[in-house]
């Protein structure tokens, strides 16, 4: 661990002059870091490899790879986008969208139910208009549509256990967040607009009983229905995908915020101890039962909207950093 030194101001009270701070060359040195990057193009200056609106379209045509639309490249052709943008459950496709250039030096691609704009700050702007999506109130059991931002690293994610630390950090801003739906129409239960952050933890040892289980790992942002922050984990089963949701007290992430209040609000956290304690909480649920933190790795993330209600909803998000950090 680094040493912080306090040299405390030596005054002459003969001269009344400062006098320089000792030098100690006995100090042994702090230690080595070693960081490794896990999520690629931070800046976006790569772009966005575009998903085709239905998942069952990429699960069945063997892979993202053999299933994307379009590339969105904010004008740098030819580049080659390791992030990819998710438009599930979608009516409107953004492939064969032209880039507008914006007088704030924003250039976009927008249709009636959705916007992703980069900005010269390296922000990215995310807007789901869920009012052109919806007709009437989403009923149990109804999709929802989805803009997220996501990574695939397979097997060469990090080992949660070779880790001495996880940093993570992102910064976001809420645009906006409308209700449109009319009294009592709204329902708690069933609707919302959020902007979730998930890592896919994944046991990857091959000769593991627990080969292949795997989590989503969630780090809670903006929720419509919680203005203040919840001290609370939770544990959910996610239908859609068959896997338990692990999710992150919000507090332990931001703080005690509002991130309904429109500023950027920054979160930079060593998320392995709360892998551990999502390790130990999947245990009481029969998950993970064989699995040591060496046998984990990171596999994928994503980030964005889920609006299962009629929500009009804008976020910026910026800083989006995983690194590795091995001290020697």
């Amino acid at each position: 661990m680094r040493q912080l030194i306090f040299i405390g101001l030596i005054l002459s009270l003969s001269c009344k002059e400062d006098l320089p701070p000792p030098f100690n060359d006995d100090l042994p040195p702090g230690p080595t870091e070693i960081a490794t990057d896990i999520i690629g193009d931070t800046l976006f200056e790569k772009g966005f490899a575009l998903t085709p609106l239905d998942p069952a379209i990429v699960q069945q045509g063997g892979g993202f790879e053999k299933t994307y639309l379009d590339t969105l490249d904010f004008g740098n052709d030819g580049s080659s986008p390791v992030w990819m943008l998710a438009q599930w459950q979608s009516k409107y496709d953004l492939a064969d969208t032209p880039p507008v250039d914006g007088l704030d030096g924003r250039i976009e691609y927008a249709n009636e139910g959705k916007k992703i704009a980069l900005y010269s700050d390296h922000s990215l702007w995310l807007e789901v208009d869920a009012s052109e999506e919806y007709d009437s109130a989403r009923v149990s059991g109804q999709p929802w549509p989805h803009l997220l931002i996501a990574q695939n690293f397979n097997e060469t994610g990090p080992n949660i256990g070779a880790a001495d630390r996880l940093d993570f950090s992102m910064a976001i801003k809420l645009e906006k967040c409308e209700n449109k739906m009319e009294g009592r129409s709204y329902n708690v239960s069933l609707h919302t607009a959020q902007s979730p952050f998930y890592f896919m933890v994944v046991n990857n040892n091959s000769n593991s009983a627990d080969y292949n289980q795997r989590i989503w790992f969630g780090l809670p942002s903006f929720d419509y229905r919680y203005p203040t922050l919840r001290d609370d984990e939770i544990v959910l089963w996610d239908i859609g995908t068959s896997t338990f949701i692990y999710g992150v007290p919000e507090t332990t992430i931001w703080g005690n915020v509002s991130l309904h209040d429109g500023n950027w609000h920054e979160t930079h956290i060593d998320i392995k101890p709360l892998i551990i304690r999502a390790l130990e909480a999947m245990k009481e649920h029969d998950v993970f039962l064989n699995t040591t933190l060496e046998d984990m790795i990171i596999t994928s993330m994503n980030f964005g909207w889920e609006v299962p209600g009629t929500f009009d909803a804008a976020i910026r998000v910026r800083g989006i950093s995983l690194k590795s950090i091995q001290v020697l």
